[in-house]
């Protein structure tokens, strides 16, 4: 299981869901339009441990793009 926050000047958005390639782009395509009309952007995700493999397999890279980008992004397993 998955839950995303993404937080704005304006706005916070919560997404939940089962770890999956779907979820996560439809993830991606929120913190996209979330960056869109933001100014400063964080994106916290916390994922179950056993899910954290295939978390990472499908959003590590966009992950990792977005941060350099300057978003700030948190992973917690908990």
């Amino acid at each position: 299981m998955l839950h995303a926050i993404i937080r704005s000047e304006r706005d916070t958005f919560h997404f939940f869901g089962e770890v999956s390639g779907y979820n996560l782009e439809t993830l991606r395509h929120h913190v996209r339009d979330s960056a869109r009309d933001a100014e400063a952007l964080h994106l916290r995700v916390e994922v179950d441990p056993g899910e954290r493999e295939m978390f990472t397999r499908h959003a590590g890279r966009w992950l990792r793009r977005l941060a350099r980008a300057g978003t700030t992004v948190e992973v917690v397993t908990h």
